[in-house]
């Protein structure tokens, strides 16, 4: 039984707290239906759901979370993990986690590891210690099969790691589209944006799916990494030595919108990039692709973190779950590749 924080007037002035019993009498249906409606409503019907939702307005009733919790043993909460925030990729997963957290009646811890090993450590310790029913993980740790050493629920989001159910989006299809796209736009020679991505991230398998295909297209790809992303002079002089390598570079592939957005913006301030206007594809599908106006490999990020909010939900009560699910990417084409004639292929910045 649940207790509650509603109360309502009795006749004579007083107080009298509403409980359970008074829904499910008030709804014509049972106690456990009641409980059900708060824990599982989805196994209900909707004839019922409306009846007890309705009962439960009318008497104002409010579920106690915490007397809640101690009778479930559950908290109602779930943790989320992410490198950072301000990254447009992570603040659309972590909206998206959050409503669905809420669609499920949970709520939401999030902590930001700063691409810090140590520091992700101390965030999963500490929402285990905050009593988190279970975790959503973009994990960045290089070693990260520690976190199969128990049976705490935990679903890794954008990274498969052995052991621990994963969603990811299908990044060497995304590769594969983007290497076709640069093909049917005249690229023979394109060049690979990129910043140091370990082998075991999900980022590494769109560089892995460009270059198989480029292979299979019969065109000669290089890879240039950047060391920071924000490019600075010394990544405007490295991509510059590469656009002028003979024989040069026709076209240009960054494995992320934000790196394909800092490219646009250098190639606008220095006149010799410029003048080459190079076919460009990104990955993401960020905002920023539409406002730069550049084709891009889009993930589902929203679809990636409403699935992972409902695999969790599924493990926390005891079900089981694919142990990966990948979901498809979709490319969208803007005007950096559309077709044109030979002396105009290039990048319309």
């Amino acid at each position: 039984m649940q207790c509650a924080k509603a109360r309502a007037k009795r006749d004579n002035g007083g107080e009298s707290v509403i409980t359970i019993k008074d829904v499910a009498k008030q709804a014509g249906v049972s106690t456990a239906t009641v409980s059900r409606y708060m824990n599982q409503r989805d196994m209900l019907s909707e004839r019922t759901q409306r009846a007890v939702r309705q009962a439960i307005e009318q008497l104002g009733y409010q579920p106690d979370p915490t007397a809640r919790a101690l009778q479930s043993k559950k908290s109602s909460m779930i943790g989320l993990v992410v490198p950072v925030v301000d990254y447009a990729f992570f603040s659309r997963l972590t909206d998206a986690v959050e409503q669905a957290c809420s669609r499920f009646g949970y709520k939401l811890l999030l902590c930001q590891s700063a691409y810090d090993a140590a520091k992700e450590l101390e965030m999963v310790a500490l929402l285990k210690a905050n009593k988190v029913d279970g975790i959503l993980l973009c994990s960045r740790l290089g070693d990260a099969s520690l976190y199969t050493r128990n049976e705490f629920p935990i679903i890794s989001i954008d990274r498969e790691i052995p052991g621990i159910p994963s969603i990811t989006a299908d990044n060497y299809s995304g590769g594969v589209l983007a290497a076709e796209a640069l093909y049917r736009a005249g690229c023979r020679r394109p060049l690979i944006l990129t910043t140091e991505v370990p082998e075991y991230m999900a980022m590494y398998q769109r560089q892995r799916g460009f270059l198989d295909a480029c292979a299979k297209l019969g065109m000669a790809a290089k890879v240039c990494v950047l060391h920071d992303a924000g490019f600075g002079e010394a990544e405007t002089s490295q991509i510059k030595t590469q656009l002028v390598s003979n024989p040069p570079i026709d076209g240009v592939f960054a494995l992320g919108d934000m790196i394909a957005a800092g490219y646009v913006h250098m190639a606008l301030q220095d006149a010799a990039l410029n003048h080459l206007r190079l076919p460009l594809v990104g990955f993401d599908g960020l905002d920023i692709a539409r406002l730069f106006a550049f084709s891009t490999v889009a993930q589902p990020i929203r679809q990636m973190g409403a699935r992972a909010v409902e695999l969790l939900i599924r493990r926390i009560n005891g079900e089981s779950v694919p142990e990966t699910l990948m979901l498809p990417v979709e490319y969208i084409e803007r005007r950096s590749t559309r077709a044109r004639r030979p002396e105009q292929r290039g990048l319309d910045t």
